[in-house]
């Protein structure tokens, strides 16, 4: 009697936890047959859950589900009651009068259309919801008629809808509206100006030459000069004039907006790096100058000048081969800027870039070797930049022929810094001197150690590094073939191209079929970009591609073509082409974060991205 009993309750139990889940059932079944269109079987089921719960999503559903198979009274017959339900709600009226549109009667469907937008309640939400309405049955007329209406209902000005009527103009390619109430939401919303740049940056392609930006220019310079003390119209202009690329005229709006507001020459500063980053360089020498015009008691003086000195030093040696003229001027302006600012911990950056520019320029290692000597012994010199100036002084030797001196100077900051990023740099550029010298099992040593780097790029070097000293040493250690390569190497660290070139040559011709094929094809592609050759530079990227599709490098000539057609060769279609890729291709690759960032930026997805003008549009100076 018991064990029946308990048979009982049990089958109950099962009996009302169907029950219980039968909604949740009905309610997935009918969306699946929703979804693969079959609408009879979906009635059954939305109609069933319509009775028991009659929310608006399913009458929405069950309303889809009937027009779609023109059952039009029944689809009347719904759509009242869901009137009755909701107490007149007028965006259901919306549906009636599209109900009597779709059977042909066009006077009853604007007769529903006209009472809906009379029983508009002043409320943000039914007005919202209503102009929805309209959207969605493509009324967009009246969409903004409701918004219109609501605003008078309203009665104030807490609430407006200029950006849902912005977006309305633009879905109906008025953009004269669009822009007129984009402004207008900055006039009494200045938080929008995030929403108002990503709107516009949608609906204008700023890249190209067309009357959509003229228009915005227009009524940005007509709203400068209705409210001149209003910034937010002057720094939407200098937004637009940087999505350009403009930035002369970006230089011209922001000296204005420096002069009347008094900021102190940031925002300049912030443009003229933007200018350098950009590769334009007489904008980023205006910019700087005009900070350094203001005079040395502005706080920004010390960084104009330093600016001034990169952005030439960034023009001069962006050159294939910089004339001698040039190389003496650049020499000459940073010798009086030093001069001026004075040879302390905070100029060391010009410091280390005359050294640059002697050692790898001008043939004056002897003086690039001294400047760094003095650099490094400044008095109360930060040890991490006293540690990057003995790295560059490192560079130097080896640029020397110097390696064993090179490779003292990298030990110590090793040394130093054994657990940082920086001392794992050190170790990673004492490595390859070791490959250099051909102290190829030393070198591999530390490279194996490297690849548990913090550091990525630097765990990457290390590991391609090791890899090529592992594939290349031969059975029989012949060190040969790799000598000539690690020799081509150092000759090209030397900025000794055409003998590093003959060795490459010697390599190939003696060692046809050997296994450093890619990594000669890669070679050669670095001197050929060094020389600014960069049609050849991607010729040899995509040999190695074509010749070696499962080698290693395959993911760094993926992403180093995507950059040598985004930055160099100016086709940015192919660019993209290179970077999707990687992406597709290569997933695993640590290239993929940067690769996506770019492709993103080439595809025009303006939102929220890290780069410089990004910061400055978000921002503005800081």
């Amino acid at each position: 009697m018991i064990r029946t009993l308990l048979l009982l309750l049990a089958l109950l139990g099962c009996a009302l936890a169907h029950v219980q889940a039968q909604p949740g059932t009905d309610e997935q079944l009918a969306a699946q047959y929703l979804q693969q269109g079959d609408y009879e079987k979906a009635i059954l089921y939305y109609d069933k859950l319509y009775r028991k719960q009659p929310s608006v999503y399913y009458y929405e559903q069950l309303y889809k589900s009937r027009t779609a198979l023109k059952q039009y009274d029944e689809a009347e017959k719904l759509v009242k009651d869901q009137l009755r339900r909701s107490n007149g709600d007028p965006r259901f009226l919306v549906d009636l009068g599209a109900l009597y549109r779709l059977e042909g009667e066009e006077d009853r469907a604007k007769q529903q259309f006209e009472k809906a937008l009379k029983n508009l309640k002043p409320e943000q939400g039914a007005i919202r919801n209503l102009a929805n309405a309209f959207s969605k049955v493509n009324e967009l007329d009246l969409a903004l008629a409701t918004y219109e209406r609501g605003q008078k209902l309203l009665k104030n000005d807490a609430y407006n809808f200029h950006y849902e009527i912005a977006n309305l103009y633009a879905a109906k390619n008025d953009l004269n509206g669009m822009i007129a109430n984009y402004m207008d939401l900055l006039q009494v919303n200045p938080s929008y100006l995030q929403s108002v740049q990503n709107g516009l940056a949608r609906y204008i392609d700023f890249t190209a030459k067309d009357t959509r930006s003229d228009l915005l220019r227009t009524e940005l310079l007509r709203r400068i000069q209705k409210d001149p003390q209003n910034t937010l119209f002057q720094e939407m202009l200098i937004w637009m004039y940087l999505q350009q690329k403009d930035l002369a005229s970006a230089f011209v709006q922001s000296k204005a907006m420096d002069k009347r507001f008094n900021e102190g020459g940031q925002r300049l500063m912030d443009l003229g790096d933007i200018a350098v980053t950009n590769k334009d360089w007489a904008t980023a020498a205006k910019c700087y100058e005009y900070v350094v015009a203001l005079g040395s008691a502005v706080p920004n003086y010390a960084q104009a000048r330093l600016g001034l000195v990169k952005a030439m030093d960034a023009r001069v040696l962006a050159q294939a081969d910089p004339p001698r003229a040039e190389l003496e001027e650049l020499q000459r302006t940073y010798g009086t800027t030093l001069a001026e600012l004075g040879r302390m911990p905070s100029n060391i950056r010009l410091m280390s870039g005359l050294a640059h520019l002697k050692a790898y320029y001008l043939n004056d290692t002897p003086g690039a070797i001294a400047l760094l000597q003095e650099a490094i012994a400044l008095p109360n010199l930060d040890p991490q930049k006293q540690a990057g100036l003995k790295l560059e002084l490192g560079d130097v030797y080896v640029l020397a022929g110097d390696i064993w001196d090179a490779s003292l100077l990298y030990s110590q900051v090793d040394l130093d810094f054994k657990q940082e990023v920086l001392g794992h740099e050190a170790r990673l550029r004492n490595a390859k001197v070791s490959f250099y010298a051909g102290d190829f099992l030393w070198s591999k040593a530390q490279l194996d150690v490297l690849k548990a780097s913090t550091s990525k790029l630097i765990a990457n070097d290390a590991m391609e590094l090791s890899l090529l000293i592992t594939d290349n040493l031969g059975p029989d250690s012949n060190t040969v073939p790799l000598s000539f390569f690690a020799r081509a190497q150092l000759l090209s660290f030397q900025h000794r191209y055409d003998e590093a070139l003959r060795t490459l040559d010697s390599l190939d011709a003696g060692f046809p079929m050997h296994s450093l094929g890619d990594d000669i094809l890669y070679e050669r592609y670095r001197i050929a970009y060094a020389r600014h050759q960069y049609p050849q530079a991607a010729s040899y990227l995509e040999k190695v591609l074509e010749l070696y599709p499962n080698d290693i490098l395959v993911d760094n000539a993926l992403f180093d073509l995507g950059r040598l057609y985004e930055t160099e060769l100016n086709d940015k279609e192919k660019a993209k082409a290179w970077y999707e890729k990687l992406l597709f291709e290569q997933s695993g690759s640590i290239f993929v974060p940067e690769a996506r960032e770019r492709f993103r930026r080439l595809r025009g997805d303006h939102d929220n991205l890290d780069t410089p003008e990004q910061k400055f549009l978000n921002g503005g100076p800081q």
